[in-house]
């Protein structure tokens, strides 16, 4: 069929646009990945990896979030540590968009809070990561199951990659598993909050299906840049919302008998607290912003929480 030369014409003229705003969009996307995680210093630091051979190579791009980029590697020659074979490169952006919200997991943390007072906003990131380091130290300390820190190079995290031939392990939320295995899996994540908790003095405060990763039959944690402390202002509330998400997850997924996240919350904490949902949450808040009164027993407005947690806090003080 012939077209007329008006339509063609019109055709034509609609298809260079659209051709052209594609481009501007990908060159956008493409400019602010460059722009947010591998600016030219970002680039050389990673060079000096290699360099260094602490790694053999960097490849392609295995993951990208708000805060952070991905990449896959091959561990170097380098004697001077442990490297294995194969790498996950976390590089946290420098652009501080995505962290002028984050002050509240790192503001009151026993090990930063006074840094990060005396720290200019970019410097800030190179905290951030760091934050990641001492945190998956500790669960590695206490078993969990998560990547092994290799080197802190500022804001790129080197760490061993959960996975198998390039192949990153998927989160837990896009693996097909048996009834059994997500039985297991449950009890394992359970385990895991406890022991975070109980074992780490951690809360992970991000806990979902997104940062589950399922490998070699088990379930592994990642994320952990903005895991608190247990003694965080905020912790009991980040524990709360981790429970619920862990509760959703699975009860959504047929497991039976899966714990609500008032009664996982329990469990974890050790404690039996009244009420549900907004109630326990309310409760929750009303809480850590009496925390200090509590602690010193000066306050006199009653709570629920005080006598579940007066025992907690009385051997904080004397510890």
């Amino acid at each position: 069929m012939k077209l007329p030369n008006r339509v063609y014409n019109k055709l034509k003229r609609f298809s260079a646009t659209e051709n052209k705003r594609n481009k501007k969009i990908h060159d956008k996307v493409d400019k602010s990945t460059a722009v947010q995680a591998l600016d030219p210093r970002t680039r050389l630091m990673m060079f000096k990896l290699v360099n260094n051979e602490i790694l053999e190579s960097i490849h392609g791009c295995i993951s990208t979030g708000k805060e952070s980029v991905v990449f896959h590697g091959f561990g170097g020659k380098t004697t001077e540590m442990k490297v294995p074979s194969e790498c996950a490169i976390k590089v946290y952006k420098t652009t501080l968009n995505e962290f002028k919200n984050r002050e509240k997991y790192i503001r009151d943390e026993y090990h930063f809070k006074d840094r990060f007072r005396n720290q200019n906003p970019r410097k800030t990131i190179h905290l951030w990561a760091e934050k990641e380091l001492h945190n998956l130290t500790r669960l590695k300390k206490a078993g969990i199951p998560c990547p092994d820190v290799v080197i802190l190079k500022k804001h790129i995290l080197v760490m061993s990659f959960i996975g198998r031939n390039q192949i990153p392990a998927p989160k837990i939320r896009d693996v097909q598993l048996t009834a059994e295995q997500m039985h297991d899996a449950y009890d394992s994540v359970v385990e895991i909050m406890m022991q975070m908790f109980n074992v780490c003095n951690l809360v992970h405060a991000d806990l979902s299906e997104y940062n589950i990763l399922w490998h070699d039959d088990r379930p592994w944690i990642i994320d952990v840049s903005q895991s608190v402390e247990k003694s965080n202002p905020q912790a009991h509330e980040f524990l709360l919302r981790d429970c619920t998400n862990i509760y959703t997850f699975f009860a959504k997924n047929g497991v039976p008998n899966v714990l609500t996240a008032e009664q996982l919350f329990a469990q974890i904490t050790g404690s039996s607290v009244p009420g549900e949902g907004t109630e326990l949450l309310s409760q929750i808040q009303d809480f850590e912003r009496d925390r200090e009164l509590i602690t010193f027993g000066v306050s006199d407005k009653p709570y629920p929480f005080d006598s579940v947690f007066k025992e907690e806090h009385e051997n904080a003080v004397v510890n």
